[in-house]
């Protein structure tokens, strides 16, 4: 089984993971550019975004991601995995 990402604002492109953590850090890391832009590390209301959730991170970029059978995942060109 595979993890399809799904961008609700359809901006990107659906792409496929091996598991929900390497989806959580890809999503974090495509995020980290604008997140709590304007607030230092060093600020007491900074987030590291790295330490949000799976869960928060989709809410936060408007993702939904499905279970899908390897088979499936071949259609895509896109493999993060």
């Amino acid at each position: 089984m595979k993890v399809l990402r799904i961008d609700n604002q359809g901006v990107l492109n659906n792409a496929i993971y091996k598991n929900l953590e390497d989806l959580r850090q890809d999503l974090c890391s495509y995020h980290s550019i604008d997140w709590q832009e304007g607030i230092e590390k060093n600020d007491k209301d900074y987030i590291d975004i790295y330490s949000l959730s799976l869960k928060d991170i989709m809410y936060h970029g408007e993702w939904t991601y499905e279970w899908i059978t390897n088979k499936q995942a071949e259609e895509y060109d896109d493999h993060r995995y």
